[in-house]
């Protein structure tokens, strides 16, 4: 009886698995290309279009051969599949290899204990150690994202929890720790106090310091060699409306000479998409529109520390979490990331800029003006034109757009990329480990001057 019963027939199933794959592919495009971008993408998924209807063809075809040659097409095309993958793996994970303990011959036993803690064990180790309240770097557009901010609340927190000492990112060995200032940003709190004031510094991660020390951020390495007061008023994931409310709340009890707006290419338009639909913050597109967060700082605090403990209770890992995260790294590799764009499929994908864009830099520029500061346009390019031979595309990541846009408002342009990292033999040796999207120490320290010496001519 046994002996009676039909095979499995397995090459059949992968060729149905393949089949229906592509199958599916083919209606995810259609769905992206016909529905979320309304038909005006063609330019870009006609490649994706090709490769899924040329699949389905060759697998539907596939069905009907005999079982030899069906045999030897799974097989090549598994080998194929297995070959991109396997590379895709190699190079996304190749500059972490690198940095492990065993390539750079150092010993693991020699890595200090705190190194090898989480961002939330370090933050109770501190506290049991040193007796003191500690909190980890609180930004706003976590609050967004997690869905906290109350509509029945009359405020929404710009900066973190005031004067205390805070864990912010890793990005190496050790976890970036400063104490904050009187309104939670990463300052030495003194810095409030002096009337003369020549820099203030509006901007995300980068002007927050991601992931140096206090006194190696931008605002710090100004106050190094230019000898003139700068203060920090960076927030991770801050967009540009984030960014005119930060400048709007803050800078205008303290009128400073130069205010210097940094714009990072790689995620700044696309955080603007998340800041607009809040109904706090497109209020302040009003020029009379403000919070007097600065007389609302006890409320504030109050308000962030019960958002930590409700994010510790509930393991919210948007505060919480280390730097890397395994679930976005396997969606990149799965999608194939590196050889779309070693192939160039994913270029062509023409997105319009945000008109509010331009906007709030016209609302940043009139501030500016009639708090009698400069105002300065910092453009900050992504890693992923160096390490990805983008250094010459001017198309990347809608670069000469809104290059086009500041140059248009006559706001003074201090390009990074061309004043700096286009002169460098090696770019990627001011990033942090050559690994991460911020900068190293020397990074920070060497972009500053560029700054300085940008206002100072």
């Amino acid at each position: 009886m046994l002996n009676n019963k039909k095979k499995i027939n397995y090459i059949n199933i992968i060729t149905y698995l393949y089949f229906s794959l592509f199958i599916f592919l083919f209606f995810y495009t259609f769905y992206r290309a016909e529905f979320v971008y309304e038909g005006k993408q063609l330019s870009y998924y006609y490649k994706y279009y090709l490769i899924f209807i040329s699949g389905s063809l060759l697998w539907f075809s596939v069905l009907f051969l005999d079982k030899k040659n069906k045999t030897k097409i799974v097989i090549l095309i598994s080998s194929i599949i297995f070959i991109l993958y396997f590379y895709e793996t190699i190079r996304f994970f190749a500059p972490s290899i690198n940095n492990l303990q065993f390539f750079k011959s150092k010993k693991i036993e020699n890595v200090k204990r705190d190194e090898k803690l989480t961002k939330f064990e370090l933050i109770q180790s501190i506290k049991k150690k040193n007796n003191i309240d500690v909190v980890p770097s609180v930004f706003p557009k976590v609050l967004i994202e997690s869905n906290w901010i109350n509509k029945k609340k009359n405020f929404f927190p710009l900066g973190g929890v005031s004067n205390t000492t805070t864990v912010f990112c890793k990005e190496g060995d050790e976890f970036s720790v400063y104490k904050s200032d009187r309104y939670g940003f990463n300052n030495p709190d003194v810095v409030w106090d002096n009337s003369d004031f020549s820099y203030f510094l509006i901007g995300d991660s980068f002007v927050q310091g991601s992931c140096v020390k206090q006194n190696e951020n931008f605002a710090s390495q100004i106050r190094k060699y230019a000898k003139v007061n700068a203060i920090s008023l960076g927030m991770a994931g801050n967009g540009p409306l984030i960014e005119l409310a930060t400048l709007k709340e803050y800078a205008i009890k303290k009128n400073s000479k130069n205010i210097l707006w940094f714009y990072f290419e790689r995620n700044d338009l696309v955080d603007l998409k998340i800041e607009k639909i809040n109904s706090i913050l497109i209020k302040y597109l009003n020029d009379k529109f403000v919070q007097n967060l600065i007389s609302k700082q006890t409320d504030i605090d109050k308000y962030l520390q019960k958002y930590i403990k409700f994010a510790e209770i509930n393991k919210d890992h948007k505060i919480n979490k280390n730097h890397s995260n395994f679930a976005e790294d396997l969606n990149k590799i799965m999608r194939l990331q590196i050889v779309r764009d070693k192939t160039s499929l994913d270029r062509g994908l023409k997105l319009k800029i945000d008109p509010l864009f331009k906007e709030i830099m016209i609302k940043a520029k009139k501030f500016a003006n009639q708090s009698g500061s400069n105002l300065y346009f910092i453009y900050l390019p992504d890693k992923e034109r160096y390490s990805s031979n983008k250094k010459n595309n001017e198309n990347y990541l809608r670069r000469s757009e809104v290059i086009n846009i500041i140059n248009s408002l006559n706001i003074p342009l201090i390009d990074i990329h061309k004043q700096f990292f286009m002169k460098q033999e090696d770019p990627l040796d001011f990033y942090a480990q050559r690994i991460y999207g911020h900068y190293s120490a020397k990074g920070y320290r060497e972009i500053a001057k560029i700054i300085i010496d940008n206002v100072n001519r």
